[in-house]
């Protein structure tokens, strides 16, 4: 068994997106989700780019305000923007939240996902599978583009407890596929915190590296991790270890282990031109 395994990259404190770029470019990512916050500084971002794969994450009512159901020309501007950027970022997919934008509109949703290059339609904290699976196929039969599934592992432990891992054969169908896609991070039955992996939360990792195992995944594991304080980013680096050892990734396993020590004196010097606090 082997498969990709990346990190999400977002802005940590006055560490802009392209800075966190090039300490992920120091570790040899071969894969990396960009989230909203990373639209600003894309330029820089794709100059120092050189992962073999990318993926975006659409903005999402939650944190961004806005979704791909609302009525905003920002979002129009954004799929044109994932248009021209994903040969020079080989994006692999985009995924996707379902519409929750009161003021929204169902008939934009689909409209903007026979846009994207294949929409990951990602399962939800307390979303049974039921609702997950109507939802998808309601969409796919009033979209005219093939849509993709992103199996985000905490959210199905708050949905599902100790059966966060038995999923409908359908969903399975999508994940044993090249194209599967999961993220994972640390997380709670109650929140989803995303810690990084074997630090806080509950989620049983050897269970998660069992299934994986078991299904043969091959497609993208994605490390959604938010760093809870600057000295996060050594344990975030640890959680790409960890990873590259379920992918049999043995080589880059040993040669991240070398690099750790020396990216974290890179870190430093990057928080201390910064003026930023360590803690």
């Amino acid at each position: 068994m082997t498969f990709h395994t990346g990190i999400t990259i977002q802005a940590i404190g006055d560490l802009t997106p392209s800075n966190v770029v090039d300490l992920g470019m120091a570790i040899g990512l071969r894969h990396i989700e960009f989230d909203p916050s990373v639209f600003p500084d894309i330029s820089n971002v794709m100059e120092r780019l050189k992962t073999k794969q990318t993926s975006i994450h659409a903005p999402y009512m939650e944190d961004y305000h806005m979704d791909l159901s609302s009525n905003t020309p920002e979002i129009d501007k954004l799929i044109d923007d994932i248009n021209r950027w994903k040969t020079r970022m080989n994006i692999i997919g985009v995924v996707v939240h379902p519409p929750l934008d009161a003021g929204g509109n169902t008939e934009k949703f689909y409209d903007r996902l026979e846009k994207l290059p294949l929409p990951l339609i990602e399962n939800m904290p307390y979303q049974s599978w039921e609702d997950f699976l109507d939802f998808y196929n309601t969409t796919q039969a009033n979209v005219n583009n093939h849509l993709g599934m992103c199996f985000d592992i905490p959210h199905s432990f708050i949905t599902n407890g100790d059966k966060f891992l038995e999923i409908p054969d359908e969903v399975l169908e999508h994940l044993t596929s090249s194209k599967g896609y999961i993220h994972i991070s640390g997380g709670t039955a109650y929140e989803d915190i995303h810690y990084p992996l074997l630090t806080d939360g509950d989620i049983p990792f050897q269970e998660v590296k069992d299934f994986l195992r078991r299904i043969s995944f091959c497609g993208t594991v994605t490390m959604e991790l938010n760093p809870r304080s600057f000295q996060d980013i050594d344990k975030i680096i640890r959680s790409y270890i960890l990873m590259l050892d379920v992918a049999k990734k043995k080589k880059h396993k040993l040669s991240v282990q070398i690099k750790r020590p020396f990216i974290m004196r890179k870190v430093n010097k990057l928080a201390t031109s910064k003026k930023i606090s360590r803690e």
